[in-house]
């Protein structure tokens, strides 16, 4: 038992000490899931259930010590792929994005009159290249770092 724990710490300071902060993308897919409910004690109930049982806290552990750590190593968190993103804006337009498997970004723009853009966002280090639907380079930008 105490080896079992021993090497838990370790690999917990491992993943610490190599800079591998990741997306903890279970436990924010898990939290996001939880949110979904419309009731507001319904969300405070599950949300308190899953703290006392303890649900968040393998969803932390295993992004420490799984997913954050392949994200580091790979670049890609298997978890991640899938997680979207929707706003809508007062004029009606909207941008819907979805995360894919490779890392890239599946963007669509709709404007309040329902034309639409699809682009696909690259990143490379620090620059994002945005690409039409044939694959041309439409845009691209330098992060700063």
């Amino acid at each position: 038992m105490k080896k079992g724990i021993l090497a838990l710490v370790c690999a917990g300071m491992i993943a610490a000490l190599s800079g591998c902060y990741g997306s903890n993308a279970a436990f924010n897919r898990f939290h996001k899931w939880n949110g979904s409910f419309g009731n507001k004690w319904a969300k405070f109930g599950v949300h308190a259930l899953f703290w006392i049982l303890p649900v968040y806290e393998f969803c932390i552990l295993g992004d420490i010590l799984i997913f954050n750590s392949f994200e580091f190593w790979s670049g890609k968190n298997p978890m991640a792929s899938g997680d979207s993103y929707f706003e809508k804006d007062e004029q009606g337009n909207s941008v819907a994005a979805v995360k894919n498997e490779d890392g890239s970004l599946s963007v669509q723009y709709t404007t309040a009159k329902g034309d639409t853009t699809n682009l696909t966002l690259l990143r490379d280090e620090n620059i994002v290249r945005a690409l039409d639907a044939e694959g041309n380079l439409v845009a691209q930008y330098e992060i700063e770092k």
